[in-house]
């Protein structure tokens, strides 16, 4: 499950106790500057994972990202997370800040994600899973190949997100299949809810909701497949309630097995 905002402690800590969950992926972003002693004491014993939003990586300067880096490898350093995650997108569109994150245009962008990919990781000092995007339009297409090219060229893993591969397929026909060379090898995973907009039918990403039929059937096949798969984070942002979040912790158990968390 994945802790976004300190107000949710107290249903964090609820879902950790009845044994819905045995792993929390911490939105690190919104607890830059807690000191890791009380998110640890917040959370006990439990492992963690960091999940970034708004490093910027692609954008940022290297001085403001080196800043971030040192932060967060203190962070990390105390608090031993499984895995530490990240986004592929844009946060600007010709330096103007946008409400949608767009995504990558990947066919003009390869070289500049290589080198910033490759000093993000050096400057964190370990391997960075990325987020797949939950693909709108035509260039969506291009993300699969984009990801096995920066995984061969920078070392880099992926933090496969079941519910944005569906999103893909629904908006620009990119079928869970082309994944298929990287799923052996990926170890964390990410499913949540999303929405439909009807004219024209747009599949949005929104952790809201419960999981979605094609959801937790790819779920079930994608985790047969992964060989090496060992966390999965169900994440919910919206209508958050230990009766929601728990059906869905106990629904992606049924169909994701032990990784389900």
């Amino acid at each position: 499950m994945n802790w976004t905002r300190a107000s949710r402690l107290p249903l964090i800590q609820q879902l950790l106790r009845t044994g819905h969950a045995d792993f929390c992926e911490i939105l690190i972003d919104n607890f830059f500057l807690v000191p890791p002693v009380e998110l640890r004491r917040a959370l006990g014993d439990v492992p963690v994972a960091f999940h970034i939003m708004h490093s910027r990586f692609l954008e940022r300067d290297d001085t403001t990202l080196a800043a971030m880096a040192s932060r967060l490898r203190l962070l990390a350093r105390e608090l031993k997370p499984l895995y530490i995650s990240d986004h592929l997108l844009r946060f600007t569109v010709e330096g103007r800040e946008v409400p949608i994150f767009p995504e990558l245009e990947y066919g003009r962008v390869y070289e500049h994600t290589r080198q910033r990919v490759g000093l993000w990781q050096e400057m964190l000092g370990t391997q960075v899973y990325f987020e797949n995007y939950p693909s709108l339009l035509e260039t969506g297409r291009e993300q699969p190949a984009f990801f096995e090219a920066l995984v061969a060229d920078t070392g880099m893993g992926v933090l496969f997100d079941l519910s944005n591969a569906i999103c893909a397929w629904r908006n620009c026909g990119v079928k869970p299949e082309a994944w298929a060379r990287l799923l052996p090898g990926v170890t964390h995973f990410h499913a949540g809810g999303y929405d439909v907009l009807p004219e024209p039918s747009t599949a949005f990403d929104t952790h809201g909701g419960e999981l979605a039929g094609d959801t937790l059937l790819l779920m079930q096949e994608t985790l047969a497949q992964a060989r090496q798969a060992t966390t999965l984070c169900i994440e919910r942002d919206r209508d958050v309630g230990f009766e929601a979040w728990s059906r869905n912790l106990v629904a992606a158990r049924e169909w994701g097995g032990r990784h389900a968390q």
